[in-house]
């Protein structure tokens, strides 16, 4: 296995709850090492206001998908709508949709 190429093991994971450690908190995400081949993003679009993460904290969430342009797998908070349903749901809301 070379090193762009991701375990199929690891992708056999894609749906489930995984658990990993906050590495790495940014205004853009938290990076979070789940012990498998790639470290997970968090990305902002699933960060509240008032989610509070930490270094060191450790946290469970759903493997998404792989991004191979950020060499990480995206996670998904329980309880946290995936992006395009939030999208979906807003629209609804301000009766933008047809």
């Amino acid at each position: 296995m070379t090193d762009s190429e991701v375990k199929a093991a690891d992708l056999r994971l894609m749906g489930h709850l995984v658990e990993g450690e906050v590495v790495a908190v940014f205004r853009w995400g938290v990076i979070v090492d789940l012990g498998l081949s790639r470290d997970g993003l968090i990305d902002v679009l699933y960060i509240d206001d008032d989610d509070n993460y930490e270094v060191g904290d450790r946290v469970s969430c759903y493997l998404s998908v792989f991004d191979e342009m950020k060499n990480k797998f995206i996670l998904r908070p329980p309880g946290q709508v995936p992006v395009a349903e939030r999208l979906r749901r807003l629209e609804e809301q301000r009766g933008l949709s047809s």
